[in-house]
């Protein structure tokens, strides 16, 4: 009796089988099924095609939503979409906006997180849904994302998202719908009924959408730095209080309002700081200030006036961040704002830009750390003072 040396699949453990068939790329899992009855089974499995989709989405419970199984999630959804899935800035006329995709239940949906109107600095960005992708069986002409041809998908945004949207701020109904029955052909962001009813940039944001959603949004991924890119570390790795981690900032003053910000590290002695929401004059994505490390201000009168500080004597520094000495910090006497702390970290020299109907200034500011989450800027001919906080909040966040 001879013994036959080829080992048939049907002798493999099922187990074993499984996890040799789970080595391989879904492309190749379906080229593999279509050879033999055993093999089409196995490329079937949950287990198998659930490691996929978390490879995409990070999850370890992964709803399926509308789908029966993990392989027609994967095939027809996240194969095609799930690399949208991330932080945006959101270019819409001057507004922009902060968009986050998100897989949900079966569906990518893109969440907007928008800044709520309050005193508090600490209160939460606010969520609504603007547009959900499911099941690849519509098609659409929209292209809602760079660098991605017009595709197959379900794509919802329109005037029902600014509505809601409204309706959740609790903002005046009549306004609204005032701009439903007679804002018919608006053509302009800066329009004149804007400032008649005097909408802050949420509300005009809002209305325009109500009006420009057949249009499409354009979505640029938002880059936070590493810490690797802070210019000077501590021994243990962390940033020196003189310096701030780069991310997403919330700030508020009388000149700009709210704004949304993110603070990156330029050229390695500049802290900037570029908008992610604008207005009706200030284009999201631009730079509204720069700080420049290199010339630290060490001292500043107790009592002063805002023009005090514009001849300031500040000379370039060598010497490490890390050296700069803590100051006490007073507001100048013609400032109507608060200050957050009577001392800070450090203070740098800085230019700002402001933008206006038909001019930009470029302002003078001197820029504080007051600890790791707290950045103030004083607009010195602006006679205005800004805090920025920073946002605490957990995003799906691209990193350099």
């Amino acid at each position: 009796m001879e013994m036959s040396g080829t080992l048939q699949l049907t002798d493999l453990p099922e187990d074993l089988l499984l996890r040799i068939m789970s080595l391989f790329t879904p492309y190749d899992l379906t080229e593999l099924g279509a050879t033999c009855k055993l093999l089409y089974i196995v490329s079937q499995s949950n287990s198998i095609w659930i490691k996929h989709c978390r490879r995409v989405i990070h999850l370890k419970d992964i709803e399926l939503g509308e789908f029966s199984n993990y392989k027609k999630l994967y095939t027809n959804l996240l194969h095609k979409y799930g690399c949208l899935i991330g932080l945006y800035q959101t270019r819409f006329g001057p507004f922009g906006g902060l968009t986050e995709v998100v897989y949900s239940n079966g569906a990518i949906e893109g969440h907007t997180w928008d800044l709520v109107p309050s005193e508090d600095m600490e209160a939460p960005l606010k969520c609504n849904i603007l547009f959900s992708l499911k099941r690849s069986e519509y098609h659409t002409q929209n292209v809602c994302l760079p660098h991605m041809s017009p595709h197959h998908g379900a794509v919802s945004i329109g005037t029902e998202h600014a509505q809601a949207s409204w309706k959740d701020f609790g903002y005046d109904q009549e306004i609204f719908d005032h701009f439903q029955r007679h804002g018919h052909g608006l053509k302009k962001y800066r329009h004149p009924l804007f400032r008649q009813w005097g909408l802050n940039y949420h509300q005009q944001k809002l209305i325009c959408l109500s009006h420009y959603f057949d249009f499409s949004m354009i979505h640029e991924r938002l880059i936070f730095q590493h810490p690797r890119d802070i210019p000077e570390l501590m021994p243990d790795g962390t940033c020196p209080k003189q310096l701030v981690m780069p991310g997403l900032f919330k700030s508020s003053d009388k000149v700009h309002g709210e704004q949304l910000l993110v603070f990156r590290y330029m050229k390695g002695v500049e802290l900037a700081a570029f908008q992610v929401t604008g207005d009706g004059y200030e284009q999201a994505g631009q730079s509204l200030f720069e700080a420049y490390l290199e010339f630290p201000i060490s001292y500043v009168p107790e009592r002063h006036e805002f023009e005090d500080l514009i001849d300031s004597d500040v000379e370039e520094v060598q010497a490490p961040i890390s050296d700069i000495t803590s100051q006490t910090f007073t507001l100048p006497q013609d400032c109507q704002e608060d200050a957050p702390s009577d001392m800070c970290h450090a203070r740098y020299l800085g230019y700002g830009n402001l933008r206006y109907p038909e001019r930009v200034s470029i302002n003078l500011i001197h820029v504080m750390v007051f600890d790791e989450d707290t950045v103030g800027v004083l607009w010195i001919e602006e006679e205005s003072f800004t805090i920025c906080k920073r946002v605490h909040q957990t995003f799906n966040q691209h990193h350099l």
